[in-house]
């Protein structure tokens, strides 16, 4: 049966404390479900101006976008624009099929307007340009005789006049009858770049009743269309004298009759023409402005966005023609701090009112600042009120333009906002608002509570943004699959989400094993740095399968919901999590953590509370969301879209990246366009397995950095060539020569079968031998692949791709993004694949009895969590000591100087890129790169991946390989990603990875898939999401979890992430990290039968006798070698004077397998 929308409850603090106060207007951003894209990609970074109509009159309102030209950019090409069809709800984009001339004729647009000129009944679109570019006219073509809608066809060259009273700068169009003929007359605001320009002449474009137009602007307007820094304008009767107005602003610069700026009407006398004005609000930055009745008393009020406070002025009286009185009130809001990209009002909450919605972004200032936002202000009876505040809702976002609509046609106002980065479809979702019972689908539901108006059938479903998994898995399952769409929806964070991936680890092991004998809790009442949660046992009140379920969904509830609270996401997280526990029949308002009477919601709560607890002293500085308390940067910035690198200090040291906009791993926005390092401190946060002979301690600038299992330095640039900087430089190298393996076409094929790749699991120890280990010239690692599979006895099939889709494939597939479950998150994607498979036999280590699904999970999901944790712990304890270097630095500081290879040529640098003919070489005269002047004879060009700058549409163009100059060269990444903003060495991947690899093939006790192979498809043409691609479909194949590994390890330099001596050092870690958690993680398992004392009182441990933290065989024979012994005796484990047999007994096979506290 179809249930009724749900409503997004305000979240309750993690254990019951008072519900925020409710929202206005409940939002939620369905654009996946609402917008299919193909001329333009979903992450469309071009400027937006946006109008809805319904063009082909069908009853759902339409789209029109221009992707706006920016005056800071004027070398840049004009863009096409995009037509998008509302198809019962869905925005479509037929751009190609009924607007073709939007492609073929892109524009420099800066605004759009829709409205009939010829009078047919069609609505047509005009189009405002810039750059000296003539304003367009798309003609509405109507339907044919079949009643089939024709489209949009480009008549500017019959229907306007080609504008030669100024160059058209324009930046805003608005229409209006002027002269009283009834054809709507159009009025264009012109704009000067700057003040030593001159005044800009606006365009007053009369109709002459069929659609043809003449422009009047100087016969008519005089001096009045003066314009310095015109952004907006609009056509209103504003004197109520029953002629249209004509409104603009002026900024920025003072031109006369005002010789002010402000807000400008000019009144129409009656017959078009205009000679008198007034200045509404004398002000030195309104940007854009909208013009309505707020108060409902038949007087027209404006909302004008200021560079400095929005105000709203009132109407109090006019005089016909001469001016008009105002009360001016200023907003003061936080949420809107200036500029302005729009402005638009519409009756959101269907009260009779207008409220107002305003894109906070500058149209022209790059980058896409992402600290603005989209405003929504509530108007009570012409009072305005910021409902939600600096509120971070999902839909609050960076916006250029929003267009106000009902998509769905529900009776609600909806919002399509251009973002910096792409769209999104923000639906209301207030059906309780709606009066009218309408009913599109005739299923007696009204349309607007209505989840699928136009599908009557009892069986559909909403489609919904909130993540929802399934419940005919494990609950461990369940919540791990919702803790890894919460890391999806969260900032691209690999150690904060490494540490969660851990601490839901342990509660739902904790959650299990306090009812099995044989079993012991990993995290209560276990000591970790001084904290230890108190337990003293559990007795459930029901049957154990029931109360295990109970404990663990209210204990993950309860961690997700603090853990997420502050996620971009938060919102729909949030809703996803109260929808599964009302799934599952739990009631989320049952807080209570005394679990004393045996109650398994009871014993999740505690759970969760003792971890949130923990995770508050850690050393992770939750509390402060994770910020550095020490660190700071040696370099200053790399502005990326400048060339070069002549503001580093220290080619060794990490230097962060200014960008345009920045969207991590996860695809999120981030608030600045310079991220910090992340986690440089993280070696400081409690552990699991990692040990005081596993920690190395350094100080710097006072601070202490611990590294675990301490690789040593990386290669070390110098000036001068030397010590270890021929390496540096030869990884670097190899870097920009792989990048120029990234061309599907350049016709080397590859087999990527199990056959020909993997089963390499020797590596180079010592950093003058890591280079050993790859193919630097063609690619990947020489390896022995394997002849046989284990599983069906036979050889495996050959897997040939080109090398170039192959290679792409691992860097995306590899890089976890966009929506990204980040390296950690994505092994337990793996994990869950290898459970799931209909091969794998569920033994632990692939002995003994059958594990039941449940016990399968936690025990994994431990295993695999902590580990994934220690890796964090020790690779981040590396990179904030070693505070190393990113390719992009390297490179293009390397390239400032010039090649280190030819010491008789001019360009000759010690410290320079090497040298590889037909890869790295030196730009000569007559060169492609060489510049109009020769400008850039003697740098460095490399033959490489040609840069996003290269594409146009991402869904249908890939760059390919070419030569690039190296001073501007970039990693195979998005633009607004480039690299992860945290040091290069070691490689997280490779520590994660091959931890994750050891962990899967010692718990299932096969160092194979299941099957012998495992698999994932990346589809020809779809799954590329940096450019266009893969050519072909290319199915990863991997025999081995070690393979897998080494897979993931060379993407990082295929990607341009790393050079090959962050690598090697990562897995070596990771082989040694993976084992000891494993080994921890098992001391808790029991045997399944035996019960186990855990924690037993006979000392803090001591039958430890190795002090490694664990009780194990080392233990007994230390013991036995010093049996007999009776004074000072190590086996000594009672201390009775004497090692006897009841040390042994009762010290160490007592508590035998067993984690010390």
């Amino acid at each position: 049966m179809k249930s009724p929308v749900l409503t997004l409850l305000c979240i309750l603090t993690v254990f019951g404390l008072p519900t925020a106060q409710a929202q206005w207007l409940e939002w939620d951003v369905q654009t996946e479900s609402r917008m299919e894209l193909f001329t333009v990609a979903n992450s469309d970074e071009e400027e937006k101006d946006l109008w809805p109509a319904d063009l082909n009159k069908d009853g759902w309102m339409d789209l029109i976008v221009v992707r706006k030209e920016p005056f800071s950019a004027a070398s840049e090409p004009p863009k096409s624009d995009l037509l998008l069809i509302n198809q019962q709800g869905v925005l479509v984009d037929m751009t190609l099929e009924f607007a073709p001339e939007f492609v073929s004729n892109p524009s420099f647009a800066r605004d759009v307007y829709i409205v009939d000129v010829n009078g047919d009944t069609w609505d047509d679109v005009v189009i405002a340009n810039t750059f000296d570019q003539q304003p367009m006219l798309y003609m509405n073509l109507g339907e044919d005789g079949a009643g089939n809608w024709l489209g949009l066809a480009d008549e500017s060259a019959t229907r306007f006049p080609t504008l030669v009273s100024d160059d058209p700068l324009i930046c805003a169009v608005w229409s209006g009858d002027l002269t009283g003929n009834g054809a709507q007359d159009l009025y264009f605001v012109n704009y000067r770049v700057n003040s030593g320009g001159g005044t800009a002449k606006d365009f007053l474009l009369i109709n002459d009743g069929t659609g043809h137009f003449t422009d009047d602007g100087a016969a008519r307007m005089g001096d009045l269309r003066n314009s310095a820094f015109g952004t907006a304008g609009q056509i209103h009767d504003m004197d109520g004298d029953g002629d249209l107005d004509l409104i603009k602003n002026t900024t920025l610069y003072d031109v006369s009759p005002w010789n002010a700026r402000g807000v400008i009407v000019m009144f129409n006398d009656g017959t078009g023409n205009f000679n008198t004005w007034q200045n509404l609000v004398p002000s030195s930055s309104p940007y854009m402005f909208e013009i309505v009745d707020f108060n409902g008393d038949g007087l027209l009020d404006l909302y004008v966005v200021d560079d400095g406070e929005d105000k709203i002025l009132t109407a109090t009286s006019h005089t016909a023609d001469v001016s008009l009185g105002f009360n001016t009130v200023n907003l003061g809001f936080s949420s809107s701090n200036g500029f302005g990209g729009n402005v638009h009002a519409a009756d959101l909450d269907l009260d009779g009112d207008y409220d107002v919605v305003v894109s906070d972004v500058d149209v022209d200032i790059p980058p896409c600042n992402s600290g603005r936002r989209i405003a929504i202000y509530e108007n009570v009876s012409g009072t305005f009120n910021d409902p939600y505040g600096s509120t971070n809702f999902e839909w609050v976002t960076n916006s250029y333009d929003v267009a106000l609509l009902d998509i769905n046609n529900d009776g609600l106002i909806d919002i399509l906002s251009g973002k910096c980065n792409g769209y999104d479809v923000i639906m209301s979702n207030n059906c309780d608002l709606v009066a009218t019972s309408a009913d599109y689908d005739l299923d007696g539901i009204p349309d607007a509570c209505d989840v699928c108006p136009t599908n009557p059938s009892p069986d559909c479903t909403e489609v919904v943004d909130y993540p929802i998994v399934s419940t005919d898995h494990s609950m461990a399952r369940q919540w791990n699959e919702m803790l890894l769409a919460s890391i999806r929806g969260d900032y691209a964070r690999p150690t904060v989400h490494a540490r969660n991936l851990w601490h839901s680890a342990m509660l739902m092991w904790d959650a299990w094993a306090v009812m099995e004998p044989s079993a012991c809790p990993a995290f209560l009442e276990n000591d970790y740095a001084g904290f230890s949660a108190p337990f003293d046992g559990f007795t459930p009140s029901t049957d154990i399968a029931t109360a295990r379920d109970e404990a663990i969904a209210f204990g993950m509830y309860r961690l997700l919901t603090h853990r997420f609270a502050n996620a971009p996401q938060a919102n729909n997280l949030m809703t996803g999590y109260e929808v599964h526990m009302e799934t599952l029949g739990y009631d989320v308002n049952f807080t209570n953590t005394d679990f004393s009477s045996g109650d398994g919601r009871a014993l999740g709560n505690y759970l969760a509370s003792q971890l949130i607890v923990f995770g508050l002293q850690d050393g992770a500085n939750e509390q402060n969301d994770f910020t550095n308390t020490s660190y700071t940067p040696l370099n200053p910035p790399l502005i990326v879209d400048v060339p070069g690198n002549e503001t580093v200090l220290d080619l060794n040291r990490w230097q962060p990246l200014t960008l345009d906009l920045f969207i991590d791993q996860s695809g999120n926005t981030i608030p600045g366009e310079t991220p910090d390092f992340l986690s440089p401190e993280w070696g400081q946060v409690t552990s699991w397995a990692l040990t005081d002979e596993d920690l190395t301690s350094y100080t710097r600038d006072g601070f202490e950095y611990n590294v675990y299992h301490d690789p040593g330095g990386p290669a070390l640039y110098d000036m001068n060539g030397l010590g270890t900087s021929d390496i540096y430089q030869d990884g670097h190298s190899m870097v920009a020569l792989w990048s120029g393996m990234l061309d599907p076409t350049d016709g080397v094929m590859w087999d990527i079968s199990p056959a020909s790749i993997g089963n390499n699991d020797t590596f180079p120890t010592t950093l003058e031998t890591y280079a050993t280990f790859y193919d630097a010239t063609n690619g990947g690692s020489p390896s022995l692949g394997h002849s046989i599979n284990p599983s069906t006895g036979l050889p495996y099939e050959t897997n040939m791709v080109p090398r170039g889709d192959y290679a792409r494939v691992l860097a995306e597939f590899w890089a976890d993004g966009p929506e990204s479950e980040t390296p950690p998150g994505h092994w337990f994607t793996i994990l869950n694949y290898v459970s799931d498979h209909p091969l794998l036999v569920k033994q632990f280590q692939g002995e003994g009895v059958v594990l039941d699904d449940l016990e399968w999970d936690v025990k994994s999901y431990l295993a695999l969590g902590s580990a994934m944790h220690d890796c964090a712990v020790s690779a981040w304890g590396a990179k904030g000591w070693y505070d190393s270097s990113r390719p992009i630095t390297a490179i293009r500081g390397m390239a400032e100087l010039g090649q280190s290879t030819d010491a008789s040529a001019d360009n000759y640098h010690p410290g320079g890129l090497n040298l590889i003919p037909g890869s790295i070489e030196t730009v000569e005269l007559g060169d492609n790169l060489a510049g109009t002047l020769g400008e850039n004879v003697g740098k460095i060009k490399l033959r490489a991946w040609k840069g996003s700058s290269s594409i146009n549409n991402v869904d249908s163009e890939f760059a390919g390989v070419g030569w690039v100059l190296a001073e501007s060269w970039e990693p195979y990444q998005r633009p607004s990603f480039v690299s992860p903003p945290f040091a290069g060495y070691v490689s997280g991947h490779s520590t994660f990875s091959r931890a994750a690899a050891e962990v899967l093939t010692a718990f299932t006790g096969d160092s194979y898939f299941p099957g012998g192979m495992g698999v994932f498809l990346a589809p020809a043409n779809e799954f590329l999401v940096f450019e266009d691609g893969p050519s072909v479909d290319v199915e990863l194949q991997w025999a081995t979890y070690r393979d897998a590994s080494d897979e993931c390890s060379l993407s990082r330099i295929y990607g341009g992430i790393h050079p090959y001596f962050d690598d090697i050092p990562g897995r070596l870690m990771g082989i040694e990290i993976g084992l000891d958690a494993y080994d921890r993680s098992v001391s808790f398992f029991g045997d399944g039968t035996t019960n186990i004392s855990c924690n037993s009182d006979l000392g803090t441990c001591p039958g430890d006798l190795d002090n490694d933290g664990f009780i194990v065989i080392g233990d007994v024979l230390l013991l036995l070698s010093d049996f007999g012994c009776t004074s000072n005796c190590l086996g000594d484990v009672n201390d009775d004077g004497a090692v006897t047999v009841s040390d042994l007994l009762d010290g160490i096979l007592a508590n035998f397998g067993q984690a010390c506290p």
